[in-house]
């Protein structure tokens, strides 16, 4: 799994702030969430779907072992690069429903599968259409759908309207990720709103609220790995284990996403500067969720075998449990105790009512 940062070290700062002090602590944080985290992660998803785009048209154009083994490293890595932004739920992410059309998961019901083999079936010649293929179903599109017709049944020697699909779909996901990028790079967009609260801004009037904004959107990533991701794969038992829901199952890279989630989240906590100068009662918050975070990567990164195997493995599962529970670790300390240190009200989030 890559590294966004070298010997990434959660650090306790000084002095506690005073009330008067807090607004340009806020601002700081976001400032430093946005400019040194979260520009550079969507920057460099972009760049990685568009990487996958000319990998996925490379190898269609010439299905050798090389190609393909240019469009696995391509396609690995893209995921990965997903779990860097997809914690990211507001602004560019769920606009024009960018995040569903990146990655149409979970999928509960089986809706996507469907309507893949239908399109497949159907020989439906507009799913080759980049343009077309855009205002389809979301279902139809992203990492999800590329990983269908790349990694599944007949995924290995694609036949042309396969593959025509499958570039097509490249090259939608690109374009999404750009629009993404592209938003928050912008300087009069979401950025600005973030760091520059204004009290006419339906959303962000003060730091505080531009802060919640983005505490909110990391309790809510470790509540997607732990309760979307991590629980209904395994189960209460082996026998109730279902490793057919998880994430990017087809192409054997579960527990990766889960080592990338785990990583990307504690990034964000680290370059935002979330646990710095925190009050003296919480003095010992920073340690804390650095050392949980630090379990969490690990736990998931000493996974070896692939997740239709690892949840019938004692040892494997055993450790998949433990990360289970990091996960939980973190979700308490960063909803509730880091979000007393901050002096912020918890509110829904992304995931409430679903």
């Amino acid at each position: 799994m890559r590294r966004l940062t070298a010997g990434l070290v959660l650090l306790l700062a000084f002095a506690t702030p005073a009330a008067a002090d807090r607004p340009a602590r806020d601002t700081a944080i976001v400032q430093r969430a946005i400019e040194d985290y979260i520009r550079p992660a969507t920057g460099r998803f972009a760049r990685e779907t568009g990487a996958l785009h000319r990998a996925v048209a490379g190898f269609c154009k010439t299905p050798d072992t090389a190609s393909r083994a240019a469009l696995d490293d391509a396609f690995r890595t893209a995921v990965e690069g997903w779990s860097g932004v997809q914690f990211l739920r507001f602004g560019p992410l769920v606009d024009d429903h960018r995040m569903e059309r990146i990655a149409f998961w979970p999928d509960p019901k089986g809706i996507g599968q469907r309507q893949l083999r239908r399109a497949l079936a159907d020989r439906d010649a507009s799913v080759t259409d980049p343009e077309q293929l855009a205002g389809k179903s979301v279902a139809l599109q992203g990492l999800t759908a590329i990983e269908y017709l790349l990694y599944g049944d007949g995924g290995d020697a694609p036949d042309d309207f396969r593959c025509a699909y499958a570039v097509a779909a490249s090259k939608t996901l690109a374009g999404v990720a750009a629009a993404v990028a592209d938003d928050w790079a912008a300087a009069d967009g979401i950025a600005r709103r973030l760091v520059r609260p204004d009290a006419d801004d339906p959303l962000y009037r003060t730091p505080a609220e531009a802060l919640a904004e983005l505490h909110r959107a990391l309790a809510t990533g470790l509540q997607v790995v732990q309760d979307q991701k991590l629980k209904p794969v395994l189960g209460d038992d082996m026998a109730g284990a279902k490793p057919f829901v998880a994430p990017f199952r087809r192409s054997g890279l579960t527990i990766e996403v889960l080592a990338a989630d785990a990583f990307a989240l504690m990034a964000f906590v680290d370059l935002g500067g979330f646990t710095r100068g925190l009050p003296e009662d919480y003095g010992w918050l920073a340690n804390s969720i650095a050392f949980e975070f630090e379990n969490a990567v690990k736990a998931a990164e000493s996974v070896t075998l692939p997740i239709d195997e690892a949840v019938y493995d004692e040892a494997a599962r055993g450790r998949l449990d433990y990360l289970s529970v990091v996960l939980g670790n973190l979700r308490t300390m960063i909803r509730q105790d880091l979000a007393a240190a901050l002096g912020l009200k918890v509110g829904f989030n992304a995931l409430d009512g679903d």
